[in-house]
């Protein structure tokens, strides 16, 4: 179950860059940027505070919670600019090279209280089918 919620949020993923890009003829970088967010933040608060009729609080994280904001805005900032430029499908792969190799530190070393995963050898096929794959988007 947890596979197919992650492929269908990838394939989002893959829609919501090519949208960002579209939205790049008619607003700025940081106008995109400022639009995505300003909807999300909307249609959130909404339903937390209407439906879930939650009560909001921003206390007790530590400070580098509130980085997931910013790393926001580069993520939608980037990559709508780069969209444009290379294609969804390249940006993609790309970034999926990115994020394998960023979990992977975090893994190893536990940063930001996630538990220690060692690496596997068995995965280094996998991580080199997709460094290869990632080299066939980019050429050809």
């Amino acid at each position: 179950m947890y596979y197919l919620i992650l492929l269908g949020a990838g394939m989002l993923q893959g829609i919501m860059n090519s949208l960002n890009a579209k939205l790049g003829e008619y607003f700025s970088l940081f106008g995109v940027t400022f639009f995505v967010h300003a909807i999300a933040m909307v249609l959130l608060a909404a339903y937390l505070l209407l439906i879930r009729r939650e009560k909001l609080r921003f206390r007790g994280a530590p400070w580098y919670i509130y980085l997931v904001g910013v790393m926001g805005i580069a993520v939608v900032a980037s990559s709508s600019y780069v969209t444009m430029h290379i294609g969804a499908g390249t940006l993609m792969a790309i970034s999926t090279v990115g994020q394998l190799l960023s979990s992977e530190v975090i893994d190893l070393f536990g940063f930001f209280g996630m538990p220690r995963v060692r690496p596997a050898l068995n995965q280094l096929p996998g991580f080199l089918f997709i460094a290869a794959g990632v080299v066939l988007v980019i050429l050809y």
